[in-house]
């Protein structure tokens, strides 16, 4: 007679936690449509000759732009007979697929954009009166696929209506990789674009679309979470309790709200981690694990086809590798035939088959010179990044240095919009200080606890931690915030060991950590999930330290 399996309620717990999240991700992700018809340009020079039917007071053009960012037209407005033009201001339509504007403020009855550049695709056009009102042309049909799907606009270019950070690099170039156009973001390798095009290709070309991979791996994100705190950690509570810690940090939930690839390069970063940590468990019983070992490999050449900065977390693997090695030796050795095999398995684990998948991310990939072969194009894209990636110097606004990430002295303002009512719209990429703030403090004290007792998992958890940072430590170029994400899943994890190691007090404090990260996160949602809220909350409840200019009071 069958028994009936009951799922553990740590089991349930956990799923509930990924369900609850993943629900939130979705919700206000970004609206499922957007204008689809364009008017295209293909060379310098051409033109959109507007009649309004009568002389109005025209106060404002709107767009929604195609897939070339800055676009700059020269903007004119005619009047009387015989018609004269008047040059205003050139109009830059700057960002790829988001709602924008610009002021005209003048009495016309004509108006003529001339593309300076080439090519050029605006979706939609709305001419508004001074009053606000939509002014529709005389001769809107001449321009059929500017002027039919104006009830779309929300007002204003919104983060659920478009594109807001790097979305505009990477799923613009997602979109290019599904109609086979020449690739405009090659800085990086193409598998996490590729990933963002499977959304387009489903859900269409609008922010959900291209955002909802990156909301799927996240929640994927936290079920390797909890199969590796299940393997680190005796106690279920403390194994659902970093799980909780992990879906509520601000970071982790924001970033996999976007259409960038760093929620790719995550999972895939702690997946190759957790099967080197189940690696490591079979050679403590005696057994081989090779199959964890080529699990390892296969999201190590996932992790690199996404960025360059998997190659980091990839260094951590090697040191693993060579340390479960040395205590191979010293607790019972290992014949010269059985080291061979061992080599020869990780050569193909760890180069092979890497090598191979980087090698397949390029088959869509279309470089400037369509006419060349795949490996010239593959090479030819590798010394562009490195010449890119080498000469990115100076100063960003939004950049920040290694040793502030972890205190969160300068989050990124991925998008902010003022209303005349004292509201805003923002969306901030910063870190839950319940985990971050808590978490490196525990961090240092299981550091401090490795000097006297060299402890299998709190090592493990600190190269996996400490390692992608490294590199970062001596890298000239200007870095951001969101370089300390992959380090993020290990800093939970390690809360997690550590609270179960001390007992009472170190459950006591876990337990305080997710309860401050539930009430933060209640309290930091609407920046980091781009809510419209009052400027005077924000101002008066979340700029907490000096770096922390969200909005501006009065």
């Amino acid at each position: 007679m069958n028994q009936k399996i009951t799922p553990r309620p740590s089991t349930l717990a956990a799923v509930a936690i990924i369900a609850m999240y993943t629900l939130l991700s979705l919700f206000r992700l970004g609206y499922p449509y957007a204008p689809g018809t364009s008017w295209q340009a293909d060379r310098q020079g051409e033109e959109i000759l507007l009649d309004l039917g009568e002389t109005q007071d025209v106060g404002s053009l709107c767009w929604y732009l195609g897939n070339y960012e800055k676009r700059v037209f020269e903007l004119y407005v005619g009047n009387g007979i015989p018609l004269t033009w008047v040059r205003l201001p050139d109009v830059e339509m700057r960002r790829v697929w988001q709602w924008d504007g610009s002021l005209v403020n003048m009495r016309c009855r004509y108006i003529k954009l001339i593309t300076a550049n080439e090519p050029a695709v605006i979706n939609e056009l709305i001419i508004k009166d001074t009053g606000g009102s939509a002014i529709e042309p005389a001769n809107a049909s001449d321009y059929p696929a500017l002027f039919d799907e104006g009830f779309l606009y929300p007002g204003y270019g919104s983060f659920l209506s478009g594109t807001v950070f790097d979305e505009s690099l990477f799923a613009r170039t997602a979109y290019e990789y599904l109609h086979g156009l020449v690739s405009f973001e090659d800085t990086h390798p193409p598998l996490g674009k590729l990933i963002i095009s499977a959304g387009i290709a489903c859900f269409g070309l609008n922010p959900f679309g291209y955002r909802v991979p990156g909301a799927a791996a996240g929640a994927l994100l936290l079920a390797v979470i909890w199969a590796f705190a299940k393997r680190l950690v005796k106690d279920s509570r403390m194994a659902v309790a970093a799980v909780a810690l992990f879906a509520l940090d601000f970071l982790h939930f924001t970033e996999s709200r976007l259409g960038q690839t760093d929620s790719f390069l995550v999972l895939f970063t702690t997946t190759m981690y957790y099967f080197m940590y189940r690696y490591c468990e079979e050679n403590e019983r005696g057994s081989r694990g090779w199959r964890f070992l080529a699990g390892s490999g296969v999201f190590f050449g996932l992790a690199i086809s996404c960025k360059w900065s998997g190659f980091y977390g990839g260094l951590g693997l090697a040191l693993i590798w060579l340390a479960v090695l040395i205590r191979r030796f010293k607790r019972k050795g290992i014949t010269r035939g059985e080291l061979w095999k061992l080599c020869g398995v990780s050569v193909i684990c760890f180069i092979i088959v890497p090598a191979v998948i980087y090698l397949l991310s390029y088959i869509p990939y279309v470089p400037g010179d369509p006419d060349k072969g795949f490996l010239e194009k593959v090479v030819e894209n590798q010394v562009n990044m490195m010449r890119y990636h080498s000469h990115v110097g100076g100063d960003h606004d939004q950049g920040s240095k290694w040793y502030e990430w972890p205190l969160m002295l300068k989050p990124i303002m991925l998008h902010s919009v003022r209303f005349p009512d004292k509201k805003t719209e923002i969306v901030v990429l910063m870190g839950n200080p319940g985990l971050w703030w808590a978490g490196i403090l525990i961090l240092f004290w299981g550091l401090y606890d490795l000097a006297g007792r060299m402890e299998g998992r709190k090592m493990f958890l600190a190269i996996a931690y400490g390692i992608p940072l490294v590199p970062w430590l001596f890298i000239s170029r200007y870095t951001f915030l969101y370089h300390y994400y992959p380090s993020l899943p290990f800093l939970a994890l390690m809360t997690g060991v550590w609270a179960e190691e001390h007992g009472k007090k170190g459950k006591a404090v876990m337990a305080g950590c997710v309860a401050c990260s539930a009430v933060l996160f209640v309290m930091f949602y609407p920046i980091i999930s781009g809510m419209k809220v009052e400027e005077q909350y924000v101002v008066q409840w979340l700029q907490w330290l000096p770096g922390w200019k969200f909005a501006k009071s009065g």
